[in-house]
């Protein structure tokens, strides 16, 4: 049952995010994870990647087809299982598709400002107002999840 849900929760982050005209490498999903292609918003998955970081979601850069290397890979990597664990259904996962359109947004905010130059770019992420408050939000939703291993 609990795969179950993880998939669910996957696809409807998958349907959720290319409702919003965002690339998926596959498509979709049929599994637990999702491959997002940022090219189209002129991001590297690191510079996102980073980004999220600052604003406390989780999620893997990605090298992915038709990238020019490993060095700049051009997508991230979102797996559901986590979140699931600590509760989450599918409604949960439309919230979080705001959380990383949010943060898309403002990673290429950031990176007309301060340039791709990633001292510059770290400079600009550093006490963003925009940063701050998503991560509120970010920080605010996750509080309604129990943690395995910490809410016993």
């Amino acid at each position: 049952m609990y795969m179950q849900e993880v998939k669910k929760n996957a696809q409807t982050l998958g349907v959720a995010l290319s409702r919003r005209n965002c690339r998926l490498v596959t498509g979709g999903t049929d599994n637990h994870l999702l491959l997002w292609d940022l090219r189209n918003f002129g991001l590297t998955g690191k510079t996102y990647e980073t980004v999220c970081e600052f604003c406390h979601i989780t999620l893997n850069k990605v090298t992915i087809f038709d990238d020019n290397g490993k060095i700049t890979p051009g997508g991230v990597r979102i797996g559901t299982p986590a979140m699931t664990s600590r509760g989450c259904l599918e409604a949960d996962f439309e919230t979080m598709t705001e959380f990383l359109l949010r943060a898309a947004q403002i990673a290429s905010l950031v990176q007309r400002k301060h340039a791709k130059q990633p001292k510059s770019f770290l400079k600009g992420l550093e006490n963003n107002q925009e940063i701050i408050e998503l991560r509120a939000r970010v920080e605010s939703f996750a509080a309604q999840f129990a943690m395995p291993g910490l809410n016993a």
